[in-house]
């Protein structure tokens, strides 16, 4: 019977961390994702490949395909999220995966973790029309809300998010500076 608490399947997690320690280049994990125009400023994505130690881990059945567009205001259909509410989605499924699996990890038992996330913009700089705004957000605010059960206390629950605070691999690529490179390809 597998080890699953919260939902979270703690056998799985085991089995890398003991999968590392033996070897430990399994832990460099590489996660892609590719798009493809199709019109206006909508994009198909294509998340299909997870990289470990150079070999893609992923199955053939765990492909998944997302829409991309910007709101009308920016000239987009808005038919589908922008990839800042992309961004700030990413960080609402990190916070909840992470939650869960610390809160599991320590023996607590959830009911509810509810997140909430609100990236606030200048959109001076991005349309160019003040070159002293910046690009990006002005600031990013999220909200947790946890109810456990079977008698977790405040404590627990706590312990779960703050340690989250520090290891969310979603908030350290927003928060912490990321070298970043680039290539562009020409067809002719």
């Amino acid at each position: 019977m597998p080890n699953i608490k919260n939902g979270v399947n703690l056998d799985n997690i085991e089995a890398l961390t003991g999968a590392i320690k033996n070897d430990p280049k399994v832990a460099l994990v590489q996660f892609k994702a590719k798009s493809e125009w199709k019109g206006g400023t909508k994009a198909a994505v294509t998340v299909s490949e997870l990289f470990s130690n150079g070999n893609n881990i992923r199955s053939e059945a765990s492909k998944f395909n997302l829409m991309v567009d910007e709101p009308a205001v920016l000239g987009g259909s808005d038919e589908h999220p922008n990839p800042v509410e992309y961004l700030a989605s990413a960080l609402c499924g990190c916070l909840t995966a992470g939650i869960a699996t610390n809160a599991a990890l320590f023996g607590t038992e959830l009911e509810k973790i509810n997140v909430e996330v609100s990236v606030n913009f200048d959109v001076h700089g991005v349309l160019g029309m003040d070159r002293s705004k910046p690009n990006g957000p002005l600031d990013l605010h999220y909200k947790v809300t946890l109810k456990g059960k079977n008698g977790a206390t405040k404590e627990q629950l706590l312990k779960s998010k703050e340690t989250l605070d520090k290891k969310s691999p979603i908030k350290n690529t927003i928060e912490l500076p990321l070298r970043v490179t680039t290539e562009v390809v020409i067809e002719e």
